[in-house]
Order: structure tokens, then sequence, then C-alpha cells
């Protein structure tokens, strides 16, 4: 039955996979308005198109040209060579949905959609720098990973963006508009690179949500996972979770020794600026939560458990914050596909002097 789908689906949609070229990035400025921006461009691409799977790939696209430039294609966690793009090979397989007017494309791979440290550098790190350049006087839609996550729907609320506005990726993967307005991605989809202009511009726009909190603030906190899915007599499942396995023992020590216990899945866009803005001494494991390091203010301590991998994500913006981070590496228990997962076992011993 899947086949017999599958051959129609491609009978209908065979008109609409034109072989594509690639445009290559020394080349765009010929065809495509571009305006530099410190070390990246800013592309009008002025009848253009998107074509994504929302999650490895997207092609903006002008006529039968794939832009290098704005494009990216996942692999490995890793925006590979343009010539991996699906879009190649597969062509379109959808019927497009056309936008009267102006769109910031924001998308920036899978991760964006569910991830709040993605989101927070790859997605609003590129609309902050087109607001501040103060050239892009109208801007009718803001096309977007995904539109479902309440620190999605908080951050843009506060940039004064309507609901009505927002176009998803997950539900238009293939979007036509009279200009679309994309970027490079302003740190190469690195997160050990993200420069210091990007961490100032957020911080500078988020930080006075801290005041629409009513959580209490406390000067020593610690950011636990949420385990509710852990099936503990099943170790091995989990061998690409990111899991740290003795954490009510961690959580304890913690707790004994004066720090407050957050999981950041039941806090508030808001909530996470105050705690983080007003800690003294922050314990966490390796995530998305540290991303808030960014409202921290300096000489703030932070104290990061992770896998024995060389990870520098969160050690780049405390330096770039002029935070004090250390690091407490453990091998993981069984082998694992990603360097920054693993089952790890925290030795107390080694979070006391990390503390001291």
């Amino acid at each position: 039955m899947n086949k017999i789908y599958k051959k129609i689906k491609e009978k209908i949609f065979y008109p609409f996979k034109k072989k594509f070229f690639i445009l290559r990035k020394k080349e765009i400025k010929k065809e495509i308005n571009c305006i530099k921006y410190k070390n990246f461009l800013i592309y009008e691409i002025i009848d253009g198109e998107i074509f994504t799977n929302s999650v490895d790939d997207a092609a903006y696209i002008k006529k039968d040209y794939i832009l290098e430039g704005p494009s990216y294609q996942y692999r490995n966690s890793i925006n590979s060579n343009i010539r991996n793009n699906t879009i190649l090979k597969s062509g379109i397989n959808r019927f497009s949905k056309k936008i009267r007017g102006n769109i910031l494309s924001l998308i920036s791979g899978g991760s964006a959609k569910h991830n709040y440290g993605h989101w927070l550098f790859d997605v609003l790190s590129r609309l902050l720098i087109i607001k501040k350049m103060n050239r892009f006087k109208k801007i009718d839609y803001y096309y977007v990973p995904a539109f479902k996550f309440q620190f999605q729907k908080d951050t843009l609320y506060y940039l004064n963006i309507k609901k009505k506005q927002i176009i998803s990726s997950e539900n238009n993967k293939y979007i036509k508009a009279d200009k679309i307005i994309s970027t490079d991605h302003p740190f190469n989809h690195r997160f050990d690179k993200i420069p210091k202009h990007i961490l100032e511009d957020v911080r500078r726009n988020f930080i006075k949500l801290s005041s629409n909190s009513k959580i209490k603030k406390h000067d020593k906190i610690y950011i636990e996972r949420d385990y509710s899915n852990f099936d503990f007599n099943n170790l091995k499942k989990f061998k690409n979770e990111r899991i740290l396995l003795n954490n009510k023992a961690v959580k304890k020590f913690l707790e004994l020794n004066g720090f407050h216990t957050y999981k950041a899945i039941n806090l508030s866009f808001a909530d996470q600026i105050k705690i983080f803005s007003n800690a003294k001494i922050i314990v966490s494991m390796f995530g998305a939560e540290l991303s808030n390091l960014v409202f921290c203010k300096p000489k703030t301590r932070v104290i990061e458990i992770k896998t024995n991998k060389k990870l520098t994500d969160f050690i780049n913006i405390s330096n770039k914050c002029k935070l004090k981070h250390h690091q407490i590496n453990i091998k993981p228990m069984y082998k694992t596909n990603y360097k920054q997962n693993g089952i790890l076992e925290c030795p107390i011993e080694k979070l006391k002097i990390a503390i001291s």
C-alpha cells in the first residue's frame, strides 16, 4: 500500500521535480541585494521561495537557483556542503503557499523547533539584528522553526510580534513571497563560537523581563533535568540520552549545602531570567538551560556536569559574560552516538570540591 501511495504521489508532484542549480555565495551579490553586517550577509530575495523539510534542510530559491548563503543542510549536527541539500536530489514534493508581503525567515534547523538554547541564539539573535539595523521597516510575517512552546510565544510576544504574523515551518514547508529577508547563520551553526555582540543583544533585549516573574530568587541554584520517562531498570536503552544517574544524591547533597532546585521545564521564560540573573553559583548538567548564563552577572560561578568529551559551548558564553566556569568531566557508562550525551554518575566528592 505504501509503495502504491508513493508512486501516486510521485506522479502528482512530478512536474515540480525540476532541476535546480547552485548559486554560490561569491556569485549571489550579482543576483540578489546583499547587506553586510559584522561577518555575515543579509539577503533580500525578491519573488523568493523557501523549501524545507523542517528538520535538517532548507533551500532558499531564486528562480532555478538554490542560494548557498542562507540555505543549510545538517549532517551529523554540522552544516555540510550545499551539494548535500535534499532539494538537489529529490526536488520539491509539495505545493507552495503564496504569501503576499515581506517575510523575515528565522528557520535554523530542527533543534530550533524545540530547543530553548537554539531558539534563543539561532533564531532570536537574527531577529534582534534585523530590528537593530532599522533598515527593514516593513516586515509582514515571520517564518519560524515552530510556534508551540511557551518560551517561543513569550519571546515573540515580548518583541511585539502578533500571532497572525507568525508562520511555522512545521505547517508550511514550501512558501513563496514577494520578498524574503534572510541571513547567513550569524555564528555558522557553532554554539561554541557565539560572538559577544549576539550575547549582548539577547541580554539587553530580555533582561527586563525578570521583573514579570514572581518566583523567589536564590544565591545558589541547581538546575535538574526531568527524568520522569527514564527507566532505571533498562539503562542501556537510554545510552544516547543525557542522564545523571545519581541525580537524587546530587540534589540532596546540594540542598544540604544551601542550594535551591529548579526544573527548567517548570519555569517560564521570565522565571529563568530572574533566577539566573540573581544567582551567585549555579550547578547544572550540560544542556539548553545553561543558555541562560547570558543573563548572569559577572563573576557568577558555574559548575557544569558533562561527559568527558570536549564541549565548550557554555564555556564560550561564560568567558564572554565574564563568569567563573568549572566543568566536572565524567566518562559515560555506555558508549554513545552523541558526545554531549550519556548516562553519567557524578562523584559527590568532585561536586564538593567544585562548590567549595
